[in-house]
């Protein structure tokens, strides 16, 4: 995984979470401002942290690998998501004016 690509992680609890990708090691993955990923009646939303009652995590945060099922990219709708929330940027869509 290349450093800076926001990515989404598939917890073994089936718990997902948005993030920027830092770096890795033998036991760990650390991710920036991770967001939890909350589906409801009106769709998809980022919360604030890793779960419900803690603090969120402000900068750097290490999962570690043995609670991780997989990770992937996040498709470009949701990662524009996370970087509106946690930077304030609206970024524009990518798709071509006809």
């Amino acid at each position: 995984m290349k450093k800076d690509t926001i990515i989404t992680i598939v917890l073994l609890n089936g718990a997902e979470l948005i993030a920027k990708y830092v770096e890795e090691d033998f036991n760990t993955i650390t991710v920036y401002k991770p967001r939890m990923v909350q589906a409801g009646p009106q769709g998809i939303g980022l919360l604030n942290g890793i779960c419900m009652t803690a603090k969120e995590p402000n900068g750097n945060f290490q999962l570690p690998k043995h609670g991780v099922l997989f990770m992937a990219e996040t498709v470009d709708e949701l990662a524009a998501g996370w970087t509106k929330q946690t930077t304030g940027l609206d970024l524009p869509n990518k798709s071509i004016i006809s």
